[in-house]
């Protein structure tokens, strides 16, 4: 058994393919082993029907056909319960992406050929260390995937703490590449009488590259009874699904698209990592248990929207336990301060035993956070032991707006420029980030300019008029009295939702136009039940074997379709007008393909832009505490 074989697989294909970015190479290997464990498997139950010579090919067209053919006979496989419709759609769209953006043959044969060496999905199952080992270098090269990584003492403390039982269901809302949900299950393995322990483990992340990482991490540590799902888990959720165990390392910062979020949550404030806090709390059972991380600025965050979310975790569930972590803890992600609350669903909260977590200095990329460091906690935590470093705060005497760092800070001298230091913390991470997210936008900047110019070679493109392949109508009026602030079905005007109806008019996938004055030509790609207003135009795909819905959203985008507009006193677009508009179309599965590229192009645009604006607040934060500790006593 080679231990460094997919890291040595990295390593060549960042020296020999066109693939400098670490994370890309990883999701290249990830990928070939999913793969190559879909062969494994099917021959094992009898069903490998391919011909496995058709990877000898050069074609990369007959390498992409052949493994997207494996794909599809895997997942229609009767024993095949893990995988979403969704993340089907999106491995098939990656295989052929992915293998295009190579575009060498060489590579993905030399890929093929070093996996083959594993022969069984027991051998299969030993790499699991190396598999882990090449997902952390890729944090440590490619600082920005430390997003989807939770470092292994805090995944150990978080699973330790909650110690989950068997028949139960583990569930993390922003699962990255699992950790947390793969030491769950070592848990219980470890710890149940049962030689076959019956659990169910779920997550949820709006990356499929995190979905993908997340597949192959569950399958090579020998988990089968799992469901992950490329979705948004603030999302509207009609089925209101409870689990056992919530365990979650959500992703900080503020939320922009906060229309996304169901309607019927009591935080209505910016940040994302408070949505999931709630989430995680409306997602348990009755008795169930959770440990969510999330930054320390939310002990003594003093918001009405924090106070009001703080009133429904005191009053509705125990908080049971906060322990304090210092700064540096998620390097390189961010080097904020952090605490994990551990929560159960089991009544109002009474008495929160609070530790901090004190080395006397701050972690770093060279001094990481280390599973020896709770040993300490984790004796006195269940003994709930008063100590020089831990105390229990008493909801009961701590009054609106619950600080609960007062104590903290009259046990320490407090200090007049606390929040100033944190500050700077959270500005020099926000900025590194800033510079991670730059670096990559280049390097798919780059990897885009080369596989478009492949693509326009090997493509022919079809004019045809938009009239031909949609059909397109106007929205309805919809009476004053029938907007609501909130409702079932977001009603969308000419520039986004207005407000809320309790009826629907359009379904499924729509692409919304906006229609009279200044908003007029605006383009949006909708998915769902919504209500559309006169102020705009519904057009609705007739032709779907001939065009991909989101990626004639994004062509239309690109038209400047207000320069069609009509009229004089107040400008105008017609149904006629958008019929007339002709387009340039590739082949379906190009479409596919680019529409991918888009996507994560804007992904990447978006992260950028939050964190313009994170850097923008960071300044004036910074600017308000030092004026409030110089002046304020």
């Amino acid at each position: 058994m080679n231990d460094s074989l997919f890291e040595d697989l990295l390593t060549i294909i960042k020296k020999k393919s066109a693939i400098r970015n670490t994370e890309q190479a990883v999701e290249l290997i990830s990928l070939f082993i999913f793969l190559h464990y879909i062969k494994l498997y099917l021959h094992e139950n009898d069903e490998l029907f391919l011909d496995i010579k058709n990877i000898s090919s050069n074609n990369t067209n007959n390498i992409k056909v052949y493994y997207q053919q494996l794909y599809q006979h895997f997942i229609f496989s009767k024993d095949i319960k893990n995988i979403n419709h969704d993340m089907h759609e999106q491995i098939i769209s990656k295989i052929g992406y992915i293998i295009d953006n190579v575009n060498n043959s060489e590579i993905i044969k030399y890929l093929d050929h070093s996996l083959s060496n594993i022969y069984s999905l027991k051998e299969f199952y030993q790499y699991s260390n190396s598999y882990q080992s090449l997902i952390l270098r890729m944090v440590n090269e490619s600082g920005r995937s430390g997003e989807y990584v939770t470092p292994s003492a805090l995944v150990q403390i978080m699973v330790e703490m909650l110690s989950p039982t068997d028949g139960k269901s583990i569930y993390d809302p922003a699962c990255g590449t699992s950790g947390l949900l793969i030491e769950s299950a070592k848990y219980i393995k470890r710890n149940s009488k049962n030689k076959n322990p019956n659990y169910s483990i779920i997550g949820n992340d709006t990356s499929s590259f995190a979905c993908l990482i997340s597949i192959v991490n569950l399958l090579i540590n020998k988990e089968s009874n799992f469901e992950i799902i490329l979705k948004d888990s603030l999302e509207k959720n009609k089925l209101n699904e409870k689990h056992d165990f919530v365990l979650t390392n959500p992703p900080f910062g503020q939320h922009n698209r906060l229309d996304n979020i169901h309607i019927d949550t009591c935080y209505k404030g910016p940040n994302l990592d408070y949505y999931f806090l709630e989430h995680v709390i409306d997602s348990l059972k009755v008795d169930g248990k959770a440990a969510i991380i999330l930054p320390e600025r939310f002990l003594h965050d003093l918001n009405k929207e924090c106070i009001a979310l703080k009133d429904k975790l005191f009053l509705r569930y125990n908080l049971e336990c906060i322990l304090s972590i210092p700064s540096g803890a998620l390097l390189p992600y961010t080097a904020v301060k952090l605490c994990i609350l551990f929560i159960s669903n089991s009544g109002p909260t009474d008495k929160i035993y609070f530790y901090e977590l004190n080395k006397g200095e701050k972690y770093s990329r060279s001094n990481t956070i280390k599973k020896d460091d709770f040993i300490v906690f984790l004796q006195l935590a269940k003994k709930r032991k008063i100590t020089e470093h831990s105390w229990f705060i008493d909801i009961r005497d701590t009054t609106i707006p619950y600080n609960l760092l007062i104590k903290d800070k009259e046990k320490n001298s407090y200090n007049l420029f606390y929040e100033s230091l944190s500050n700077i913390e959270e500005t020099i991470s926000n900025n590194e980030q800033l510079l991670s997210e730059l670096s990559l936008l280049r390097e798919k900047i780059a990897s885009l300019e080369t596989t478009v110019k492949m693509y326009s070679h090997k493509n022919t493109f079809e004019k045809i008029k938009i009239g031909n392949i949609a059909k397109i109508n106007s929205g309805k009026l919809l009476q004053k009295n029938k907007l609501l602030s909130e409702g079932p079905i977001p009603v969308y005007g000419g520039n986004g939702i207005i407000g809320y109806n309790d009826e629907a008019m359009e379904y499924g996938e729509n692409i919304v136009i906006g229609k009279v004055g200044a908003l007029c030509g605006n383009v949006r790609y909708v998915q769902g039940d919504i209500w559309v207003t006169n102020n705009s135009l519904i057009l609705k795909n007739k032709s779907p074997n001939k065009i991909l819905t989101p990626y004639l959203a994004k062509l239309l985008s690109t038209l400047n379709l207000r320069k069609l507009a009509v009229g004089t006193a107040q400008q105008y677009l017609t149904t006629t007008q958008i019929k007339d508009v002709e387009v340039s179309l590739p082949p379906l599965t190009t479409q596919h393909t680019l529409n991918m590229w888009l996507d994560e192009l804007d992904g990447t645009l978006e992260k950028y832009n939050k964190l313009i604006e994170k850097i923008k607040k960071d300044k004036q934060e910074l600017k308000e505490s030092l004026y409030k500790g110089l002046l304020i006593q």
